[in-house]
C-alpha cells in the first residue's frame, strides 16, 4: 500500500512520537511507500523510515482551525496535495491534519481511503481556551465532519473516543482505539546518557521529574504550587524538561519562592529519558490529555508515576491506581500530600515502578504498529460504497 501521514506540528511532542514510532515499525513489506507531508521543521525532527517527503509549510501554514475560509482554503491545497503524491491511503495526525486529509480528498473527490487520528480531546480544549457561538459552531461543524466522513478515527483512549462519538456525532463502529506503544529497548539504551543540566541540584534530595510543553494546558503551575508546599515537609528537588510560552512566567514564580537552587529547567531535550530514569518520582499534570505520553516514557524508564487524573488519558494509562498513583484535579494540596507519602515510602515506589514497566510492556510499540496496519489492511480490502472515482 501507499500511505501518506499528513501532520503540521513544527515542535515534537506526544503525537509527533507516534509519528515517529509508526515510521520505524510499520511492516514495510505491508506499507511499501510512505509519504511523509510536513514542515521541514518537523522532517529534521523526525527518523528516516518514509521514502517521499513534501513540505507542507509554504502550502499549509496553519495547525489549527482558524476560519471557514482558510479551511476552504487549505482542503483545496491538500486535495491538491494528495493528487499529486496519488496514496491509496491519507492518515491524518491531529485535528487539523485529520480535517484536511478526510475533507480534502472528499472535496478533490478523490478515491484515497481517508484515516483521522484525533490524538487529544477536542472537546475539552474548545470549553477551555475557545470562545463564541460562531466559534464554536465553526468548531462543531468541522471537527464532527471529519469525524463522520473518516473512513476510520483513531484515538489513543476510551475517553477521547467516548467524546468524539458524543460531542462530534463520530461513528462508533468507524472508531478504533489504538493506545499509544513505547519501545522498552530503544528507551533502556537511551536512559543510559548523561542528564546535563542538573549540576546545581542538591544530591542528597528526592528528585521529581516532568517533561512537557510549558504551556497552559499542560499545568504545571499546579505542580510548581504542589511543589511549594511540599517543601517544609518533605524537601525535593524538581527537573523540567521542555520549553514553550509559560517558561518564564513559571521560572519567576520559582525565583520569587526562593527555590532557585532546588529547580532545574533544562529546556527542550531529544533524549528526555536520562532526566526521568535519575528521578525518584514522575510527576504529570494537565487540564486535559488523550493519553499522556510521558506517562509510559516514565513508566518505561522504571519511575513511579503520579498524574492528576484528568480527562482522558491518566485514568487509562494507570488504570485506577494499579500502575501509578491518581489525584485529584485542580487540586495542589493533594498532589503535595500524595507526594510526599509517595517519597516517604520507598517499598511502594518500588513496586509502582515494578508495575509501570510491566504497563509499558503491555503497550509495545510494535502492537501499536500493528492495529494500525490492521486498520489499513482493513480499508484497503473493503472498498466503501459509492466512493468517487478518480477524475
Amino acid at each position: 500500500m501507499r500511505l501518506l501521514i499528513l501532520h503540521l506540528a513544527t515542535v515534537f511532542g506526544g503525537a509527533e512520537r507516534t509519528t515517529s514510532n509508526l515510521l520505524t515499525h510499520l511492516d514495510r513489506d505491508r506499507v511499501r511507500h510512505i509519504t511523509l507531508a510536513a514542515p521541514a521543521a518537523l522532517r529534521d525532527l523526525l527518523p528516516p523510515g518514509f521514502d517521499a517527503f513534501l513540505d507542507t509549510g509554504p502550502r499549509l501554514p496553519r495547525g489549527w482551525f482558524s476560519s471557514p475560509q482558510d479551511l476552504l482554503a487549505d482542503l483545496k491545497t491538500s486535495g491538491r496535495l494528495l493528487r499529486e503524491a496519488r496514496p491509496d491511503l491519507v492518515l491524518g495526525m491531529m485535528h487539523y491534519p485529520a480535517a484536511l486529509a478526510v475533507l480534502g480528498a472528499r472535496l478533490a473527490r478523490l478515491p484515497v481511503k481517508t484515516v483521522g487520528s484525533f490524538r487529544g480531546p477536542a472537546f475539552e480544549h474548545m470549553r477551555r481556551y475557545e470562545h463564541g457561538l460562531g466559534r464554536w459552531t465553526f468548531l462543531l461543524s468541522a471537527i464532527g465532519a471529519t469525524a463522520r466522513l473518516a473512513d476510520r478515527m483513531i484515538v489513543p483512549s476510551q475517553g477521547t473516543a467516548r467524546e468524539l462519538c458524543r460531542r462530534f456525532l463520530g461513528s462508533t463502529a468507524r472508531t478504533r482505539v489504538i493506545p499509544n506503544g513505547i519501545d522498552g529497548a530503544a528507551v533502556e539504551s537511551a536512559a543510559a546518557e548523561p542528564a546535563p543540566g542538573l549540576e546545581h541540584l542538591d544530591a542528597d534530595l528526592p528528585r521529581l521529574c516532568v517533561a512537557a510543553r510549558l504551556s497552559p494546558e499542560k499545568d504545571l503551575g499546579l505542580l510548581l504550587e504542589a511543589f511549594r508546599l511540599l517543601q517544609p515537609h518533605r524537601p525535593a528537588a524538581l527537573v523540567v524538561v521542555g520549553d514553550g510560552p509559560d517558561r518564564a512566567a513559571l521560572e519567576g514564580r520559582i525565583s520569587a519562592w526562593g527555590l532557585d537552587d532546588r529547580v532545574a529547567f533544562v529546556g527542550h531535550r531529544e533524549n528526555v529519558y536520562p532526566y526521568m530514569r535519575r528521578a525518584d518520582l514522575y510527576v504529570h499534570t494537565c487540564q486535559f490529555e488523550g493519553f499522556g505520553y510521558t506517562m509510559l516514557e516514565a513508566m518505561a524508564c522504571g519511575t513511579p508515576v503520579i498524574a492528576t487524573d484528568c480527562p482522558y488519558g491518566p485514568r487509562e494509562v494507570i488504570g485506577n491506581d494499579r500502575f501509578g498513583l491518581l489525584v485529584p484535579c485542580d487540586d495542589a494540596g493533594a498532589l503535595a500530600a500524595a507526594t510526599a507519602d509517595l517519597l516517604a515510602d520507598p517499598e511502594r515506589r518500588r513496586a509502582l515502578a515494578a508495575s509501570g514497566l510491566a504497563r509499558a510492556e503491555q503497550l509495545s510499540v510494535r502492537q501499536m504498529a500493528a492495529r494500525y496496519e490492521a486498520v489499513f489492511a482493513e480499508l484497503l480490502n473493503h472498498p466503501a460504497e459509492n466512493a468517487p472515482t478518480r477524475p
